[in-house]
């Protein structure tokens, strides 16, 4: 069955998602990362902005900067890093994109990370339905 007809479910796609991260970061002889909490609830959050209005963007739509946003979510590491997508993408499709992205690859293949926090809201993208992708990414 096509995503587009199967109900959505955030938690389900977060899964998903953080499975392909893993499994690439295996293939790269890195350790897998686990949902920080406080990451979770900062990349959620971004998200949730992201599709309130419209944007595609690492800054707030009140022009903070994602790195503030994560310390005021209280991260505390001093490794950290943001990609965004947004389309009618599934996590595998998220994740060519991000591999074949210079900075997003980097950041999934980052070894000072060690948690993620993925933010998924189902929203609408330049009049047409979609998903609003956050991955905050974090370490000591």
């Amino acid at each position: 069955m096509p995503a587009t007809a199967r109900a959505f479910s955030a938690s389900t796609y977060r899964g998903a998602l953080l499975y392909r991260i893993n499994h690439y970061r295996h293939e790269h002889g890195l350790h897998r990362l686990i949902i920080g909490r406080r990451l979770q609830r900062a990349a959620t959050a971004h998200s949730i902005n992201m599709a309130t209005h419209h944007m595609l963007s690492h800054s707030s739509s009140s022009g903070t900067d994602w790195l503030t946003r994560l310390r005021a979510y209280g991260f505390t590491g001093a490794w950290a890093g943001e990609n965004l997508a947004v389309g009618l993408w599934t996590p595998h499709q998220v994740m060519r994109a991000w591999r074949a992205s210079p900075d997003h690859n980097a950041n999934l293949l980052n070894g000072h990370y060690t948690a993620v926090g993925i933010g998924v809201v189902r929203g609408i993208w330049s009049g047409h339905s979609a998903y609003y992708v956050t991955a905050d990414f974090g370490g000591r």
